[in-house]
Parts: structure tokens; sequence; C-alpha cells
């Protein structure tokens, strides 16, 4: 599996494991290698050194072409059309003030709270994504788990990317 198809909630937890201060480097590369490629622990400890260690690097390859991934106007998750919100002018006062509250500038919380951006940002989207509906604020908790179990890394990092580099004078 590519990095861009796992869901935020898989990609979370990798970076949960390459911040750890715990976990050996060796350990490290079983639990990404096993989390990509939806192997278990188990068989990827079985697996030769050198071979985790070749498929380890390809995923460090594909993490550091991130940022080279496309906006995408919209996307689909949890069986519904998404229209993400990336300029602050388009922002309701709500959706800014939920984005204020989250860390943007440190990569591991903004890591772990890419689903909470990604619901703040993105507005449910009609028959086919068209027409977004009106941002409801009071679904953002449910909205944010939503994210966080079905949509693609592939999907939304263009997005927020975008959002950042945009915003990065507003939001501070």
């Amino acid at each position: 599996m590519k990095l861009q198809d796992l869901t935020i909630d898989q990609f979370q937890r990798i970076g949960a494991i390459e911040f750890s201060s715990v976990l050996g480097d060796y350990d490290k590369r079983i639990g990404v290698v096993s989390i990509v490629d939806g192997a278990d622990v188990s068989l990827v400890r079985e697996m030769p050194a050198k071979a985790v260690l070749k498929r380890y690097k390809a995923i460090v390859s594909e993490w550091n072409a991130l940022p080279a991934l496309g906006y995408k106007r919209k996307f689909k998750a949890g069986g519904k059309w998404w229209i993400p919100t990336v300029f602050t002018d388009e922002l309701t006062a709500g959706q800014l003030i939920e984005l204020m509250d989250i860390n943007t500038t440190d990569e591991k919380q903004l890591l772990q709270n890419l689903h909470r951006i990604m619901a703040t940002l993105s507005k449910e989207g009609g028959l086919f994504g068209l027409f977004p509906k009106k941002y409801d604020g009071a679904a953002h908790a449910e909205r944010a788990e939503l994210m966080k179990k079905h949509a693609k890394v592939g999907d939304v990092w263009g997005v927020v990317s975008f959002f950042l580099l945009s915003s990065e004078s507003y939001l501070k």
C-alpha cells in the first residue's frame, strides 16, 4: 500500500511511532512497515532485516514526497463528498476559532490534529460533491472522527499544506 492511501488514523499512528522516544530504530521500522503494509507486527519481525530496511526506506521516500501532493477541490470520505475551504476569508468565525485552538507550528501536534484541521476546513458536499452545505460547528467532533477513520492522506495532505502556507501569518 502507498503512504497516500492510508487513512489519517493510520498516518497518525506512524507519526506517533516515528516521534516516540521509547522505541528503538529497528522497532520504529517494524511498526511503520507493519502499518503501511497492513501486516501483523509479528510477521514483519520475521522478515529479513534487509527487506524491512528496504521497505522502510521506500516509505520514508514517500513521506518526503508528501509536500508535493496536490490540493484536491473535493474528496470522498465515509461515503460522503467533502469540499475543503483553504482561504481564511472564506471561513466562518467558528471555523477560525476551531483552527486557532490547534497548534499548527509543531510538526508532531500538527500531525496528531490533522483530522481536526480537516474537519474544520471541510464542508459536506451535496450530490457528486457539488454545492457545499452550510458549516455545522455542532457536528465538528463527529466530522473529525469520520475524517480520522475514512479520509485518505493523499486526499487531505495537499489541502492542509496549502491552507497552512497561505494562512501562516493569520493563525499566529
